[in-house]
């Protein structure tokens, strides 16, 4: 396995050198997106008193927006077949479109062990995704596969009493279908579709609620620029 994979690294090697010996560019510029998020999720809350309960709360969310990113990447070769990039959202977006609040009191016989109104959302920021795109030639179209590092950071309010979840850092893949085209001497269009899959994010509270949730986001792509 180990003489293999040394192989397999090999070969991939020297194909990078003999790209890089090749005529490439660089390429800068803006992104436009639009997006749907979704996400679904679960929340388990264990409550001691005189019994042990546990409950199991379910969730969606969703969210629709539009947001400006920048990318910076490297064409290999003279028909650019072949390009790494890397792309950075420097803004933050909720999860949800509108908060989620839940309000628990003690109503006849019952007694609740915590009272109040809690209030709760999410926002994905810090995203920046490392991309590999292959095709275009004389059509123009492209795959591409990109992975992203997102910071999810847990916007909560809550009375005393109430657990609080950490923020986390998570992992994606994302999946796209894009045109390319250029235009003057040195202008870069794209236009893609997309598909994001997030890795699940699971974490349990201070007062010991764990929750699980699965965030997805579909969209498309504008991307302007020029290469060098």
């Amino acid at each position: 396995m180990k003489k293999s994979l040394n192989i397999l690294m090999g070969a991939l090697l020297s194909v990078m050198l003999i790209t890089w010996a090749q005529a490439g560019s660089f390429g800068l510029g803006g992104v436009l997106t639009v997006a749907s998020v979704s996400a679904e999720g679960t929340e388990t809350e264990a409550e001691s008193g005189e019994e042990t309960e546990n409950s199991v709360m379910d969730a969606t969310a969703g969210n629709e927006f539009a947001f400006a990113s920048v990318y910076g990447e490297y064409a290999f070769g003279d028909g650019e077949h072949f390009v790494l990039g890397v792309e950075h959202i420097p803004y933050s977006a909720d999860i949800n479109s509108k908060s989620l609040s839940r309000t628990d009191a003690s109503q006849g016989s019952y007694t609740a062990q915590d009272t109040g109104t809690l209030t709760a959302n999410a926002e994905i920021t810090d995203h920046t995704t490392y991309y590999i795109e292959i095709g275009q030639g004389a059509t123009g179209l492209y795959g591409k596969y990109g992975y992203t590092e997102v910071d999810i950071n847990v916007k909560q309010s809550n009375p005393a009493g109430y657990g609080t979840y950490p923020d986390k850092t998570l992992d994606a893949s994302t999946y796209a279908i894009g045109y390319r085209a250029g235009f003057g001497a040195n202008g870069v269009l794209k236009v893609e579709g997309f598909i994001t899959d997030y890795d699940t994010y699971s974490a349990t509270s201070t007062t010991s609620q764990t929750v699980k949730a699965n965030l997805d986001v579909v969209g498309a792509k504008l991307m302007l620029g020029f290469k060098f």
